[in-house]
């Protein structure tokens, strides 16, 4: 999540750093995580990072309309976002395949329990 509540501007001339940027430079790396986490299949850590992922997009939803930026950040903006939306473009290639296997364990654990009440357990000696 963002931690800056208010926007942080530096001097002029060291030029601006605004908290709507700060948010962007944030989710670009986190989305990076999340991409590698799927490539190396540990499930496991992405509900985390998805969350902090959230908790930014959140926050960016209702600060972007109130801060203007400058043509530089307008530009940097445009390449996180280009880099964000590959790395999301990756996660959802490996997360799609990943949910449907598990749709389909799901499907054939639930088509096991419905013959179990149905029929009970078999007794594979009297076969």
């Amino acid at each position: 999540m963002c931690p800056r509540q208010a926007v942080f501007r530096q001097a002029p001339e060291m030029g601006s750093q605004s908290e709507v940027m700060h948010c962007y430079e944030q989710i670009a790396p986190l989305t990076e995580r999340m991409l590698l986490l799927a490539r190396t299949g540990q499930w496991g850590g992405l509900p985390a990072l998805e969350m902090q992922y959230s908790d930014t997009v959140d926050r960016l939803k209702l600060i972007e309309p109130l801060e203007e930026l400058s043509e530089a950040q307008s530009a940097r903006k445009l390449q996180l976002l280009v880099r964000i939306k590959a790395n999301q473009d990756g996660i959802h290639g490996m997360v799609l395949p990943q949910l449907a296997r598990l749709g389909a364990v799901l499907r054939s654990l639930e088509s096991q329990q419905n013959l179990h009440h149905a029929y009970g357990p078999t007794d594979d000696a009297n076969l």
